[in-house]
């Protein structure tokens, strides 16, 4: 149960807690192009040091295509190897934005996502053409993207960051985020943790 208590301030992670994401469709894609032997998300981007640093900001968009294009080959054009990238990313469910709007009005709120420069101008076009709200920065006090602040989740020197940026009490503030290790490296720096799994979602949260 959803304990609220003495929480003044809400940080949300972005993919599978607001964005719907599905990662299996850009393995998927990566196949088409020719990389078979991919078989789970873990075997591209946890190999591959060059997603990291494109995702902590330490590599421009246009190597990070030359990267890609050695799986996909040097004939695919910078718009096919966006399209294979971008195909993780599904949309927005109206219903949580809405409830953004009113979380903002009860709570101190604030974005913290692992996410890099190609998919942010992806969904916030989605995000634009299907509700009509321009980018996320709307619906928050702030947001904290790692490849802006060139640090990512779970290491804790990203939350040291955002309390050292917003002032947050750790005791008074809930952090939601569908992947565990992301809960409890803020824990340890005493941010309160919802670990969102299966068919959880924000809209039962706060109903």
């Amino acid at each position: 149960m959803l304990d609220l208590n003495n929480i003044k301030n809400l940080i949300f992670d972005l993919g599978g807690v607001i964005l719907d994401i599905d990662l299996e469709r850009t393995i998927r894609e990566f196949r088409k192009a020719g990389l078979q032997d991919v078989t789970t998300e873990q075997i591209i981007f946890a190999s591959h040091y060059f997603f990291e640093q494109y995702e902590t900001g330490k590599i421009s968009t246009e190597l990070f295509r030359k990267e890609l294009r050695k799986f996909t080959g040097d004939n695919q054009s910078d718009d096919a190897v966006d399209e294979i990238w971008n195909a993780m990313i599904v949309g927005f469910d109206p219903a949580k934005i809405e409830l953004l709007k009113r979380l903002k009005t009860e709570y101190r709120t604030f974005l913290l996502s692992n996410t890099n420069a190609m998919h942010e101008a992806f969904y916030n076009n989605i995000l634009r053409e299907s509700t009509g709200v321009d980018n996320l920065e709307l619906l928050f006090e702030k947001v904290f993207y790692s490849h802006k602040v060139h640090l990512r989740k779970p290491e804790p020197e990203i939350f040291k960051y955002v309390l050292d940026k917003t002032g947050l009490v750790p005791a008074e503030t809930l952090f939601i985020d569908d992947s565990e290790i992301n809960i409890e490296s803020a824990a340890r720096l005493g941010i309160r943790g919802y670990h969102l799994t299966g068919e959880d979602s924000i809209l039962r949260m706060f109903s």
